[in-house]
């Protein structure tokens, strides 16, 4: 493959690339003389195979969008090995950070380059703020016990509320609505996938500060690439 005349940034999706909807809470604050290269770890894979690649009984689960909108539930143990060969990829095409876009864990992957992973960034900005009642939007109910060991080790009482961002737009004004806003306070909104919309539904169903993943993500990024 030929290589980037620009400063190019990697953008790794566990589904399916483009992530056209991920995109719009992300380029408004990063350096526009990037080269944007994105690879997605279900490109290329017909519907049934995907489908392989669903949650086991012990699996970390992982949800995610097609190229088409639809959204697809799948487990880390099936995925990662797709997510790490994307990586690899994007290293020898000289992408240099390499961004996962998706805020689930993979303590599995690795990089010659600077690998940036939402998660660990979420959860250290969180740390940093002092919060001691935290909100919590995922995207499914099956999320919320291997996501309670993540954010309960920040000690701060944790109430979460599942919805897709994926779905209707309704389902996240029903699971904003189940956050005790008055109770809390900030919402961390823990899926890539999540929009800027979504965290103004969230915003005003709560009346809290909300800390939307894409963009916070984008802005630490940004500044790490303003003056390359």
């Amino acid at each position: 493959m030929t290589g980037f005349r620009r400063r190019a940034l990697g953008l790794v999706t566990i589904g399916q690339s483009p992530r056209d909807d991920v995109m719009p809470q992300m380029t408004p604050v990063l350096p526009s003389n990037l080269d944007l290269r994105q690879v997605g770890a279900l490109d290329g894979l017909a519907y049934e195979e995907i489908l392989g690649l669903a949650p086991g009984p012990d699996d970390y689960v992982l949800h995610t969008r097609l190229r088409d909108g639809t959204s697809v539930t799948i487990g880390r143990e099936g995925v990662v090995s797709l997510v790490q060969a994307c990586i690899d990829e994007l290293e020898e095409e000289g992408a240099n950070p390499i961004l996962l876009l998706c805020t689930g864990e993979f303590p599995e992957l690795h990089s010659r380059r600077l690998l940036i992973e939402p998660d660990r960034l979420l959860v250290n900005v969180v740390r940093g703020l002092g919060v001691r009642r935290l909100g919590v939007m995922v995207p499914l109910t099956s999320q919320i016990g291997e996501l309670t060991e993540k954010w309960g080790d920040i000690n701060v009482a944790v109430t979460f509320a599942a919805a897709s961002p994926y779905a209707d737009e309704d389902e996240v004004t029903r699971a904003a609505g189940e956050l005790p806003g008055h109770e809390l306070d900030l919402v961390v909104m823990d899926c890539i996938g999540y929009t800027a919309a979504h965290k103004r539904t969230v915003s005003q169903a709560t009346g809290r500060p909300i800390i939307l993943s894409s963009s916070v993500v984008a802005r630490i990024v940004g500044e790490l690439l303003e003056s390359g």
